[in-house]
This record gives C-alpha cells, sequence and structure tokens, in this order.
C-alpha cells in the first residue's frame, strides 16, 4: 500500500473534523409535554440539553383542553402557544397548536442559542376570550442548556 503524504492527512482530518462540528452544531434535541394519559411527564433529550443545537417541541394539545370550540366551518377558534425565555430574559413565544395566523406554521422548536436556564410554559386561548395555562403550577419548566 502506497504511503500518504502527510499533507493528505492534514486534510482529511481537518474535513472530518469540520464534518463533526457542523453535525453537532445542527443537531436536534427535544422536550416531550406528555398527555394526561401518560402521566403528565415531561421530558428533555438528551439532558441536559446541547448548547448550540434545536430542541423539537413534542407537546400532547390533551394537556389543555379548556379553551376548545371551532367556527363555522371547522376551523379552530383557538389557539396553543408556546413561551420561553433563557436565565429570566426576553420571552420569545412560537406556536404549537390550533389555529395559526400565518399559513403553514413551522413545526414548534426551541433554539437553544443561550447557555443556562432555559424557562418554557404554555398558553391556551380562544377567540372567545378564554385563557388557560400550563406553567407547572407557574413555576414555568426548567431546562439545563449546556
Amino acid at each position: 500500500m502506497p504511503r500518504q503524504s502527510p499533507r493528505w492527512c492534514l486534510a482529511a482530518a481537518v474535513a472530518v473534523l469540520l464534518a463533526a462540528t457542523a453535525a453537532s452544531s445542527q443537531s436536534t434535541s427535544s422536550i416531550t409535554f406528555q398527555s394526561p394519559a401518560q402521566g403528565w411527564s415531561v421530558a428533555a433529550s438528551p439532558n441536559p440539553l446541547p448548547f448550540g443545537s434545536t430542541a423539537a417541541i413534542h407537546y400532547s394539545v390533551d394537556r389543555l383542553t379548556q379553551c376548545r370550540g371551532n367556527l363555522n366551518g371547522g376551523a379552530p377558534g383557538w389557539t396553543i402557544t408556546g413561551h420561553y425565555r433563557f436565565n429570566n430574559g426576553p420571552v420569545h413565544s412560537f406556536w404549537v397548536a390550533g389555529f395559526s395566523s400565518t399559513p403553514n406554521p413551522p413545526a414548534p422548536a426551541i433554539p437553544l442559542s443561550t447557555h443556562g436556564t432555559l424557562a418554557v410554559w404554555f398558553e391556551n386561548t380562544s377567540r372567545w376570550g378564554c385563557q388557560a395555562w400550563d406553567s407547572n403550577f407557574g413555576n414555568n419548566y426548567l431546562f439545563t442548556v449546556q
């Protein structure tokens, strides 16, 4: 077998390192909020959540059923919105389920762009003025991002 030049070996090592770095920075984590029938469990995978990834949110709409009703024609007259913030900073929101003013809204996800504590909670509203919360009894769901 012919011997490879040191330059070729270095180039191959750099390519592998760059590919691994890109894959890890684009990896997807998840946070799952299970239904009452599944015991209301909440779990992050992996735990702690890796900085630089995106956490897909898997939320069972059976957790918030208070504010429901459909419009004439069957479209939902309610919306579940997720809220989150890092380290008690500014609050960000994302669509989870129900009515969306944006056609084809993106799947619920949180970019893990800050190290520290991630707080997550959910709000169910309806066009008739109803409002309900899934917020760990006002304490919010807390996760660590490392």
